[in-house]
């Protein structure tokens, strides 16, 4: 009897240090961009973009918004760095 709970313990532990390198890797993402956040929502406008790449269009941002929600997250903005697709900072 003693196995079965040495799994769900492990799972356990296993998700809350996946859960962990998201979030950390989520707020180093976020930090690059920060100074283009001006409302500070930790969300990235098309218009706030625009303040680092004036010549983003509308249709190179969406494609930058992975979720379609008008916003770029920590992920996505992360996502766009690494991809070379707006300068990392």
């Amino acid at each position: 009897m003693r196995s079965e709970f040495k799994t769900p313990r492990l799972a356990a532990v296993t998700i809350a240090g996946a859960f962990a390198v998201l979030v950390g890797g989520a707020s180093l993402a976020m930090g690059q961009a920060e100074s283009v956040d001006t409302d500070g929502d930790g969300m990235v406008s098309f218009a706030e973009l625009l303040t680092l790449m004036p010549a983003l269009t509308e249709e190179e941002f969406q494609a930058l918004d992975a979720d379609a929600d008008g916003l770029l997250s920590a992920d996505e903005v992360g996502a766009a760095e690494d991809a070379g697709l707006i300068p990392a900072g």
